[in-house]
Order: C-alpha cells, then structure tokens, then sequence
C-alpha cells in the first residue's frame, strides 16, 4: 500500500479487507463501504442476501452510514425486515484518511434471526408457564377447597358418632330397667304363686311384665348392635376421609412449589429475551 493512497484506493483497501471478515468470524454477515454520497462496495451474506444490488446508489438523508459520517462517531442501528426481508443490526464506522477527514463509512450487518428466534421461544415458554402457572393455581385453590371439605365432613361424622354414643347410653339405660323389670316380674310372679287363688290375676300382669322386660332387652341388643356396626362404618368412611384431606393438603403444598418454581423459570426466560436483545 502506497504511503499516501487516494481516497478510493482506501476506501478499495477496506472493502477487499472486510469481503473476508465473515469467514474469518464464521458469522452471518454483510458488508458495506459508501464513500460520502454513494454506496461503493456490497457482499451479501449467506441468509442476508439483497436482491437488488445497492452498490452505485446515493445515500439517503437518515441513512445511518451518512449520520456516522456526518457525526464522526461509530453508530449502531437495527433495520427491521420490513425493508430488505430480513433484520439486521446494522454497524457504521467512519473511514478517515491520513489526513484525519472522513471519506466513507464501513457498514457491518449482523443478522438478528438467532436474538429473534431465542425472543420468540422466550416469549412462547414465558406464555405457556403463564397458563400452567394458572391452572396450577386453580388446582391449588381446588385442593383446598377440597381440604377445607373434608374438615368440615369429619367435624360432622364426629359429631354423628358422639351422637350414637349418646343414643347407647340410653339403650344401656333401657337395658337396665328391662333387667330390673324383669326381675320385679318374677318376684311379682313368685308372690303371686304364694297368694294362691288370690293373687291369680297378678301373676298374668307378671308374667306381661317379664315378657315385655325380655322384649324390650332383645331390641335393645338389636339396636345396640347397629349402632355399634354403623359407628365401626362412621369412623372407617372418617379415616379414609381424613386420608383424602392429607393427600389434598399435600397436593396444595407442592402445587405452591411447583408455582413458585415456574415463577423463576419464567423471569429468567424474560431474562433471556431481553439478554438476546443486547447482542
């Protein structure tokens, strides 16, 4: 290279060092040199291909190789797909010559379909732990519901097994003055037999009393032993109840922590996207 090159002839020497800037960055990349009014050299990209070539065309007012130019500062822009059918950040570096003037400007595109596919993907798990996250909650407002259920079932099946303890009090009672009728029967009876003909009609009220005594035992055993059989079935359905209530308490602790954790992996998701955005 010459000691003090033209303006074209270093502007040629950037746009011959920087056609080889993709395969040595093994990176998806375009490149462009403008001297101060015309794009002057173009190399397309693998995916970011311009089908209409550029080269030769003024630069327009807004450009952002000719507001680097004008500033004289670096300047990084990001050029959607709406306008070439892909996006791009877009790089611009002023070219000075030795005499310190700027006289073009050296653009380097790099593609943005990595950052827009890993927002997209952000975005999508971020959506879909936001459903989860809310049918969890219904789960979770479920179980307890279901929890707080069961509670009240077993404060009423207690309190229906109090009940028959009370009712067999009674039927103990019962059971009591059948003996002790019983009982009063055959000494009625026996003084009866002692009264002889007297006492005849006696011993028919007597012997009433003893068999009414020995009904009233055999139904009260009867009925003893069903309410003994439907306590056994009111605690047994209690256990198994209580077991439920276990389960749906449990299942409300790790719905929470299930919660908590797609919390996390949902910031961090978010975290990603707008990591992906800096690049």
């Amino acid at each position: 290279m010459e000691l003090n090159p033209s303006n074209e002839e270093l502007l040629a020497y950037y746009a011959e060092v920087l056609s080889h800037l993709k395969d040595m960055m093994n990176e998806e990349l375009m490149v462009l040199v403008t001297n101060r009014t015309h794009n002057i050299y173009q190399k397309s990209g693998d995916k970011m291909v311009i089908t209409e070539s550029i080269v030769g065309k003024e630069l327009e007012p807004g450009n952002p190789a000719l507001v680097s130019m004008n500033s004289g500062q670096p300047l990084s822009s990001i050029i959607d797909k709406e306008k070439y059918g892909f996006s791009f950040r877009s790089l611009s570096y002023p070219i000075r010559n030795f005499q310190g003037e700027v006289i073009g400007c050296a653009c380097i595109a790099k593609s943005l379909e990595k950052e827009e596919k890993a927002e997209e993907i952000s975005q999508s798990l971020a959506s879909t732990l936001e459903q989860v996250n809310a049918n969890l909650q219904e789960v979770a407002a479920g179980a307890q519901g279901l929890s707080t259920t069961i509670k009240n079932v077993i404060e009423s099946v207690n309190q229906a097994v109090n009940d028959i303890q009370e009712i067999n009090k009674a039927i103990t009672a019962i059971t009591e003055i059948s003996s002790r009728s019983n009982l009063l029967g055959l000494n009625a009876a026996i003084e009866a037999a002692r009264a002889g003909e007297q006492g005849r009609g006696f011993a028919v009220v007597a012997e009433e009393m003893r068999k009414l005594a020995t009904q009233s035992a055999e139904s009260a055993k009867m009925v003893t032993k069903i309410l003994v059989d439907m306590k056994n079935s009111i605690e047994g359905i209690a256990r198994q109840i209580n077991e439920v209530g276990n389960i749906a308490e449990n299942q409300a602790a790790a719905t929470e922590e299930i919660t908590a954790a797609i919390q996390e992996v949902n910031s961090n998701s978010q975290t990603l996207a707008q990591i992906s955005k800096l690049q």
